[in-house]
C-alpha cells in the first residue's frame, strides 16, 4: 500500500463537484494539498476529471481533480448510499493550499473560537451546606459569545 506523502486533514466542508456540465453536492471527509476524499451520494466512474468548489467560511475555492477510487456504502438503501471518492488533486487555486496550510497548524480559518466560561447549572440542583447555604454542585460550560 502507497504511504501518502502529506498527511490528511479530517474536516467537512461543503463542495460543488462539476463533471461534463452536471453539478452534484458533497461533503469533503478528509482534504490535503495532493488530495482529498469526498462523500457524494451519487456514484462518479474511476479517472473521471472533476471540476470542485469548495466552500471553507466566506471563501470559495477551485480544485481540478482526477477520482482515482470509489467506494460505495453496502449497508444503506441504494438510493442513500452514500460513496465515497478520492481525488487526487492535479490543479488549485493559491488560496487552497494556504487553506490546507492553517488546517494542519490547527488554524479555524476565519472562524472565530469563542471563550468558555464556566457556570454555575442551576438545573443540576443545589445542596445546603452545614451552615444552610445552597451549594452549586456541578458546573457546566458554555459558550460566551462577546
Amino acid at each position: 500500500m502507497k504511504k501518502r506523502r502529506e498527511a490528511r486533514v479530517k474536516k467537512s466542508l461543503l463542495v460543488d463537484i462539476s463533471r461534463r456540465g452536471l453539478d452534484q453536492m458533497g461533503v469533503t471527509v478528509d482534504v490535503s494539498p495532493r488530495g482529498m476524499c469526498i462523500a457524494t451520494t451519487q456514484v462518479i466512474r474511476k479517472r473521471s476529471r472533476l471540476q470542485i468548489l469548495l466552500a471553507a467560511g466566506d471563501d470559495i475555492h477551485a480544485v481540478t481533480g482526477l477520482v482515482v477510487w470509489k467506494r460505495k456504502r453496502e449497508d444503506a438503501r441504494k438510493e442513500e448510499a452514500p460513496v465515497g471518492l478520492g481525488i487526487e488533486i492535479e490543479k488549485a487555486d493559491p488560496g487552497y493550499g494556504r487553506l490546507i496550510s492553517k488546517m494542519q497548524q490547527g488554524s479555524t480559518f476565519g472562524a472565530r473560537r469563542s471563550k468558555l466560561k464556566t457556570r454555575a447549572n442551576p438545573a443540576a440542583g443545589a445542596r445546603r451546606t452545614k451552615t444552610g447555604k445552597k451549594k452549586q454542585s456541578t458546573k457546566i460550560q458554555e459558550p460566551d459569545f462577546e
